[in-house]
């Protein structure tokens, strides 16, 4: 019986027996975007590679038909939030994040990984922006509610 060696959150867990190793990839303790590893590997893989240990359903086996990438999209959304509207930076930061887990994962294409990550990237920064501003505008409304205020008094 084979043993193998499996990568959560960056703490290596094992020797696993296959059957073990299978159960925890269906019940989600192992996901499709953790690394493992058995004698005769020649090197860490993703569980979603090895046919193997993915029941069926699950994620897409390797080499199997994958969700195409939405990367022009998620792109296009975080520039439109950078320029005028930061709802689009919400929804392309949300996307963002959801599209890379799922190429981590190996159920969507990975050849827009780069696009979606610059999306998200500008979806973060717009929304951050645009926080930042209206921050300062209430914190600008208050401080000339205070000096008016104080001005009133003064004269009055």
């Amino acid at each position: 019986m084979s043993e193998w060696y499996v990568l959560v959150s960056g703490v290596q867990q094992g020797p696993i027996s296959l059957q073990d190793l299978q159960q925890r990839v269906g019940n989600g303790t192992v996901r499709g975007d953790n690394l493992v590893w058995t004698e005769g590997m020649t090197q860490w893989s993703p569980a979603a590679s090895i046919p193997e240990l993915m029941p069926p359903g699950l994620v897409a086996p390797y080499g199997a038909p994958v969700t195409p990438h939405r990367g022009g999209v998620i792109l296009a959304l975080g520039i439109v939030g950078l320029v005028a509207c930061f709802i689009c930076g919400i929804i392309a930061w949300v996307m963002g994040n959801k599209d890379l887990r799922e190429m981590a994962a190996g159920t969507m294409d990975r050849s827009g990984e780069s696009m979606t990550r610059a999306g998200k990237i500008c979806g973060m920064i717009a929304t951050i922006l645009h926080c930042c501003s209206i921050a300062l505008a209430l914190l600008m409304w208050i401080i000339m509610a205070l000096v008016f205020g104080f001005a009133v008094s003064r004269a009055g």
